[in-house]
Parts: C-alpha cells; sequence; structure tokens
C-alpha cells in the first residue's frame, strides 16, 4: 500500500509543479468567478438605490461627500408638500382603478386563452400582448392622437384607460402561468359531487387561481403607480407622483426628491416582493 501511495504523490507534486502560471490563475479564478460576478452584478444593480436613499437623509443641499450632517428634514418637507400630496392620491387613484380593470380583464382573458377552443387563438394572444412589446414613448404618443381624435379631453381617465392597455397583459401572462398548471380533475371531481358550474368557479377554480390573480394584481398596481411615460401624455393639467417628480427635478437639484424616490422604491419593491412570494406559492 505504502509503495504504491509514494509514486502517486511524486506523479502529483510533478504535474502541480509542472502547470503555467496561467493555469494556475485559471484554477484559481474558476473556483470563485461565480461568487465574484454576483457580487459586481448585484453591486452595479443595487449601488445607486443605496446611495439614492442614503443621501435622502443628508443635510446638505447638494448630494455628496463628505456628509454635512444627518437630518429628517426633507421627508418632513415632503409631507407638508400639498402638491406632492395630491399628485401621490391621483396615483394611488388611477392605480386602484387600473389594478381592478386590468385584474378582471386578465384573469378572463387568461381563461379564455388556456382553456378556451377557437380560431385564430395564437393571433389572439398576440393581440393581446402586443402592448408590452411597443415602446412607452410611441404607445404614449399613440393614445394621445386617439384620444384628440376621438374628442377625449386629456385627465385622470385618460390616464387610467392608456394604463389598461399597458398593463393587463401583464396580468394576463401572471394568472395563465397558474392556469396552466391548474389540475382539471379538480372541477371534474367538484361537478361530480354536485357542484354548479358557478360554485365550481368560486370553490375550486378561483382559490386555486388565486395566489395568481393577487400576484398579477400587485404586478399591475406597481407598473401603474410607476408609470411616466404614458401619464406624460395623458394626464394633462393633473399630475400623478411620477410626473410631479419630472417637474421638480426640471427645476434643478431638490433634496426633496431623494426622500421621494426612496420612499416611492421602497414602496414599489415591496410590492414586487409579496407579488413574487404569493406567485411562488
Amino acid at each position: 500500500m505504502s509503495v504504491d501511495a509514494t509514486p502517486s504523490d511524486g506523479t502529483a507534486a510533478e504535474e502541480s509543479a509542472g502547470q503555467s502560471p496561467m493555469n494556475t490563475v485559471l484554477n484559481a479564478v474558476s473556483g470563485y468567478w461565480m461568487p465574484v460576478w454576483a457580487i459586481l452584478v448585484f453591486g452595479f444593480l443595487y449601488a445607486p438605490i443605496a446611495v439614492l436613499i442614503l443621501f435622502s437623509f443628508e443635510q446638505g443641499t447638494f448630494s455628496g461627500f463628505p456628509w454635512d450632517g444627518f437630518t429628517m428634514q426633507w421627508y418632513v418637507q415632503m409631507v407638508n408638500d400639498d402638491r406632492l400630496i395630491q399628485s401621490t392620491l391621483n396615483s394611488l387613484y388611477v392605480g386602484a382603478f387600473v389594478t381592478t380593470g386590468a385584474t378582471i380583464l386578465g384573469t378572463l382573458g387568461a381563461i379564455a386563452l388556456v382553456r378556451g377552443s377557437f380560431r385564430r387563438k395564437g393571433l389572439f394572444r398576440a393581440l393581446v400582448i402586443a402592448p408590452m412589446t411597443i415602446p412607452g414613448l410611441i404607445l404614449g404618443i399613440a393614445l394621445l392622437l386617439w384620444f384628440n381624435m376621438i374628442g377625449f379631453n386629456t385627465s385622470l381617465r385618460t390616464v387610467m384607460l392608456g394604463q389598461l392597455v399597458f398593463v393587463t397583459p401583464f396580468v394576463l401572462i401572471t394568472v395563465s402561468a397558474r392556469l396552466r398548471g391548474f389540475d382539471p380533475e379538480l372541477e371534474e371531481a367538484a361537478r361530480d359531487l354536485g357542484a354548479s358550474k358557478w360554485q365550481t368557479y368560486r370553490r375550486v377554480t378561483l382559490p386555486i387561481l388565486m395566489p395568481g390573480i393577487i400576484s398579477g394584481a400587485l404586478f399591475a398596481f406597481t407598473l401603474s403607480f410607476d408609470d411616466f411615460l404614458i401619464a406624460f401624455f395623458t394626464s394633462g393639467v393633473e399630475n400623478t407622483l411620477p410626473i410631479y417628480i419630472w417637474s421638480k427635478v426640471q427645476h434643478g437639484t431638490d433634496p426633496v426628491i431623494n426622500a421621494i424616490s426612496a420612499m416611492v422604491l421602497l414602496f414599489s419593491i415591496s410590492l414586487i416582493v409579496v407579488s413574487e412570494l404569493l406567485r411562488q406559492r
């Protein structure tokens, strides 16, 4: 046993000694490239967010290092800004309407797309999903021209209609993914036990689809609340929160923007996290 081990150890030592410096470096990198790559990617994605939140507490008027001190005054000013509060309420109002409408339309569309059997089904899917592939700038201009052509004055109502076009496909895809994993035998079992079609939908289908529906609704609200391009072209004189932030930026650097952006960012991220948790159930 010991005689055989000696040549083997000698061979391994010779192979290790015979490696070129480049191979040694490559072997070292191959063992750590994934963690390093992950750190670089996440740093690139989230470092700006961390800096934004950090500077929302800076006392100085201009964001930069070194700090002038810690303060909460920008958050106090944010709470006392009437225009900001009104713009936030407008965004919440629009978001609630768009979320409700998109959830209903998206859920019904998903059921028709997954369960239905009709001609031109592929065309139907392509037409429904098409607004997702259109750049927001082009969609906003097209909606503005359309509303002007049919005589609609731009207001929060036109913002709602425009966002419905953009948001509904996202709900449809989310609910469709949940519906495709649905076992139809559960509905058949309910019907065999005497449940009517409506009772089957209410007590079997909807509870199973509910995580997907809630996830789609949260996704829809996030998209509506954060939307700028469609609201910019279709809101008229009534501002939503993203438009208000843009108007503040146009007048120069204002530290309150950091506080507003930090709150909106945290609110949006929390909704997305909840949406993902529900989707994975």
